[in-house]
């Protein structure tokens, strides 16, 4: 019986051991009213995940530190808003090439299909490994009723899927950092 449960206590500070740290700027479309707005979830530090970058023009999202076999979900990882006054459609949703980690996301946005202003119904816009959207399957945002005012808004979801075994930690690497950047591209609706 002693073997056992030494055996036990061994495998798990091998886990306790090997965080991976979640961090993308998100850019968005330059010269539109488009907000970006921090959803309810927190990250383990108790900040809200999306925060102000240092970098012109850039969001933080930051999504944490987690081990080997965790699954994460925030349901209100971010908003976005469409603060112009004609209708917009998301059309396309990229990390950068220099992106390490996606692997383990999946992304969702809530698409307005009634046209009420507010995302109603989940779409994957990131799958791990690509996008559904495209100029004839996009995310729909309502324009706004007038400059100064907020138009259509979705909440975007994030997943973080980390494999039981992720190449590259061990005993003398036992930290991975997942970083990069985040696209939204967005054109008139």
């Amino acid at each position: 019986m002693l073997p056992i449960v030494a055996a036990y206590l061994f495998q798990a500070t091998q886990y306790a051991r090997a965080p991976v740290e979640y961090n993308y700027y998100v850019v968005y479309a330059e010269n539109a009213d488009i907000a970006l707005v921090p959803g309810t979830d927190l990250s383990p530090n108790g900040q809200t995940l999306l925060q102000n970058s240092t970098q012109y023009g850039l969001y933080e999202l930051t999504l944490g530190k987690w081990g080997p076999g965790y699954r994460v979900n925030y349901t209100d990882a971010f908003r976005i808003t469409n603060n112009e006054v004609f209708a917009i459609k998301m059309i396309a949703f990229n990390f950068s090439s220099s992106s390490t980690g996606t692997s383990y996301l999946r992304i969702y946005v809530l698409n307005d299909t009634d046209n009420d202003g507010t995302g109603d119904t989940e779409v994957c816009v990131w799958d791990g490994s690509s996008t559904s959207l495209s100029a004839t399957n996009y995310i729909y945002f309502k324009a706004a009723p007038s400059y100064g005012s907020s138009g259509g808004t979705s909440r975007v979801k994030i997943e973080i899927q980390i494999d039981t075994t992720v190449s590259g930690l061990n005993e003398t690497n036992n930290q991975l950092d997942y970083s990069g950047t985040l696209y939204l591209w967005f054109t008139n609706g």
